[in-house]
């Protein structure tokens, strides 16, 4: 199994057991079972590892299934190291969580050292892929070029990253400041999703037997400008949190981002009327379409911000967990079948709850049900609901066919080398 295939595997499964300890917090009776003051810990180690360290992980398996080029063991080294640091980290509470944009930090030097370790293998890999980048950045093959895009994003992010924690001024102000180090350098991040969304897509579309058109190879080149353009910006010592900047990064999703994946995501519907995973790639191009149509819609701090973010957020998780079955080889059982179906349903009326109640009104980060003034939110939170908990079962399918198949072939890879004793 390739390395980094398996180390996205082992962080989105310590993601998804710090969502199990956050569920069992907020659980009547099951919550006097465990610290309470360890949610906000396992809240950061669920987002760091699952939609950081997993994501970019995956990413770097699909360079190395595509350019076929040799992994470096201290490369290795460092990702694992730094994973295994932030989920330590994470799990017996070291320091404090702050709940910033972006990159939830827990403020103690085993984290730092830890997401710097994985920067730091993330960052050499990208690095020895720079060449081939740079060569295939224009290929004819559209997941050629969209993978070259992500690689050369991938420097852009660690450069900005570097300059952004240089420029910034500490202050008393934890949130602040973190929230003005990861700003720009968490901007770039997004479009490094925007290129595994498009990589995830173009793959999905060859299993589900659908031509991806010659133009495809072109879209990355949308989503290279800005993130340049962030760097600039930290170079010249631009404030991060200004009204200038904001509406820079704003443009950036609405344009970098968004032209190339709308435009993707439209065509891709397609795949509706194909087979399984051409219909994989059809919902996940769906709930995308809603979940970006619901970012250029946001108006003011409320719960419509969430539901843009999750939707596309679900969207990718949609068309991952598709690709890992193919490359587990996992067989399309009925549950195979229906898992990703319920978790994108699921999440489809989740994001659907949500920007209807910040339609009516509905604050962000606000918990509890004190807020709701009208039925038609109190109804629309009940849809929230009812999305959250088909999501969930579908992402506990998932998990169960993951291990499942990860035990099935431990155990075959053990008997054939019994057999050859």
């Amino acid at each position: 199994m390739n390395p980094w295939f398996l180390l996205f595997l082992a962080s989105i499964g310590a993601g998804g057991f710090f969502a199990l300890l956050i569920a069992v917090a907020r659980t009547p009776v099951l919550s006097s079972l465990i610290p309470q003051n360890l949610f906000y810990h396992w809240l950061v180690g669920h987002v760091d590892l699952t939609l950081i360290i997993g994501l970019l992980s995956f990413l770097a398996f699909l360079w190395s299934e595509k350019f076929k080029t040799e992994e470096k063991f201290y490369r290795l080294l460092l990702a694992y190291g730094g994973a295994l640091g932030v989920f330590l980290s994470a799990l017996l509470g070291f320091g404090k969580p702050v709940d910033n944009n972006y990159v939830p930090t827990l403020h103690h030097p085993l984290f730092f050292i830890s997401m710097a370790l994985f920067f730091l293998g993330y960052t050499l890999r990208s690095l020895s892929l720079t060449k081939a980048s740079i060569k295939n950045i224009l290929s004819p093959e559209p997941l050629k070029s969209t993978l070259s895009a992500s690689i050369l994003l991938s420097l852009l992010l660690s450069l900005s990253a570097l300059l952004s924690f240089i420029r910034s001024e500490p202050s008393k102000e934890l949130y602040l400041y973190f929230e003005s180090v990861y700003w720009l350098p968490g901007h770039t991040h997004q479009f490094i999703n925007a290129c595994l969304l498009l990589s995830s897509w173009i793959t999905l579309a060859s299993l589900g037997d659908l031509r991806v058109p010659r133009y495809f190879s072109y879209l990355p080149l949308f989503l290279l400008p800005f993130p340049v353009l962030y760097l600039l910006l930290l170079f010249y010592g631009s404030d991060p949190l200004s009204p200038l900047v904001k509406t820079l990064t704003t443009l950036g999703y609405g344009i970098g981002i968004g032209v190339p994946t709308v435009v993707a995501a439209l065509y891709f519907m397609k795949g509706l009327g194909g087979n399984y995973w051409g219909k994989v790639l059809a919902l996940s191009a769906g709930v995308y379409l809603i979940g970006a149509g619901m970012g250029y819609l946001i108006a003011g701090s409320d719960l419509r911000i969430p539901a843009h973010y999750h939707g596309v957020i679900a969207s990718i998780l949609i068309s991952i967990m598709a690709l890992t079955y193919y490359y587990l080889r996992v067989s399309l059982s009925s549950v195979v079948k229906v898992q990703p179906f319920l978790y994108g349903v699921g999440m489809l009326l989740f994001v659907l709850g949500l920007f209807w109640s910040g339609v009516w009104g509905s604050p962000r980060k606000t918990p509890g049900t004190g807020y709701i003034e009208s039925v038609e939110v109190y109804l629309f939170m009940l849809l929230m609901g009812l999305g959250a908990i088909l999501s969930v079962l579908g992402g506990i399918m998932f998990i169960a066919v993951v291990l499942s198949s990860i035990i099935k072939g431990w155990r075959r890879g053990k008997s054939e080398t019994g057999g050859q004793a």
